[in-house]
């Protein structure tokens, strides 16, 4: 189970929020973070909330395929990820160029109308995995 926290609420005081996410964590709940980089997902708060899971923002995805320092960016983050422990996600990654970028500088999870389109029907996910851009199997 990953408990996701949203960008849009101000965290004023870190220490009851590691407080009441302790508990969860010890039972097997991972913490994802999602929209880092944007609104409050700030990287002071990946600092402090140490994520399972960062979710990096469209905005520091949208055109990393041409721009050279989104992708020194990228690069960073992704060993920042690999030192912290924690899956870093692409999200919304849109065109195959974008997901040839974030490819080449070592992210391995992404999400984006590229990569499929929202849906609840297990037969569009089964599809996902045979898709030629597919990255890695589920976890």
């Amino acid at each position: 189970m990953v408990l996701e926290l949203t960008e849009r609420l101000e965290v004023a005081e870190y220490g009851p929020l590691i407080a009441a996410l302790a508990p969860l964590r010890q039972r097997g709940v991972r913490i994802a973070v999602d929209d880092a980089g944007s609104g409050f997902a700030s990287m002071r708060h990946v600092l402090h909330i140490r994520p399972d899971i960062i979710k990096l923002d469209r905005s520091l995805i949208a055109g990393i395929d041409d721009d050279q320092g989104q992708r020194a960016l990228g690069a960073a983050l992704v060993e920042f990820a690999r030192r912290i422990g924690a899956t870093l996600v692409a999200e919304g990654i849109e065109t195959q160029s974008e997901l040839a970028a974030i490819t080449r500088i070592g992210m391995t999870a992404g999400q984006g109308y590229l990569l499929g389109r929202p849906s609840v029907r297990p037969k569009d996910w089964a599809a996902w995995y045979t898709a030629p851009w597919h990255l890695t199997e589920p976890t």
